[in-house]
C-alpha cells in the first residue's frame, strides 16, 4: 500500500518563463557592455516526494554586447541545458518557496569578435535557483523565478543571472 500511496504523490509539470538577465563580464579592448537582455526558460519536473522533485530546463540568457565606442564589436550569447533537484516548501495552501542546486551546461556563443581569439565555449558549471509560486488552480499556477550560473567564453569567465515570471502546469 506503501508503494501506492508514492506513486499517487508524483506528478509531473511543465512551465515556462520570461524575464531578463544580467551578465557579469569584463569588457577587454571596450569601451563598455550592454550587460541586460531579455531570458527565457523552459523546464519539466517530476514530483518525487511532497517537497522533492528533480527538473531539467533550458535557459537562453540573450546576449551581451560589447561597444567600442559608437561601434558594436560584437555580441556573446549565452544558453544553458541544466538539470537539478528541488525542493518546495508550502507558505500556505497557495504560495509556496522553490530552492533549486543541479549543474548547468553552459553554451556561449561569440560573434563579431575577432581580436580576442575566441570561439564558441562550452562548460559545466553549477547551477542555483530561488523562486516562488502562487496555485491559481490545482493544477496551474503563476511563477517566479531567479537562477544564477556562470559561463565562460575565450579563457575568461563572468556570472549570470535571470529573474523572471510565467507559468507551471501539473498533469
Amino acid at each position: 500500500m506503501t508503494m501506492f500511496a508514492g506513486a499517487a504523490s508524483a506528478q509531473a509539470y511543465v512551465g515556462g518563463t520570461v524575464g531578463f538577465s544580467n551578465f557579469s563580464v569584463d569588457c577587454p579592448f571596450a569601451s563598455n557592455c550592454d550587460t541586460q537582455d531579455t531570458a527565457f526558460k523552459i523546464y519539466g519536473g517530476y514530483t518525487l516526494a511532497p517537497h522533492i522533485s528533480i527538473e531539467a530546463a533550458y535557459i537562453d540568457f540573450g546576449s551581451t554586447t560589447i561597444n567600442g565606442g559608437p561601434f558594436t564589436l560584437g555580441a556573446i550569447d549565452v544558453s544553458a541545458f541544466i538539470v537539478n533537484g528541488a525542493y518546495r516548501w508550502d507558505f500556505s495552501p497557495k504560495w509556496a518557496g522553490i530552492a533549486r542546486l543541479g549543474l548547468a551546461s553552459v553554451s556561449s556563443d561569440p560573434s563579431g569578435i575577432r581580436f580576442i581569439g575566441t570561439s564558441s565555449d562550452s562548460s559545466i558549471n553549477l547551477y542555483a535557483g530561488f523562486g516562488i509560486e502562487y496555485a491559481v488552480a490545482k493544477n496551474l499556477k503563476i511563477v517566479g523565478a531567479l537562477d544564477l550560473t556562470s559561463f565562460e567564453v575565450g579563457g575568461s569567465s563572468g556570472s549570470l543571472n535571470s529573474v523572471s515570471g510565467g507559468v507551471q502546469f501539473a498533469f
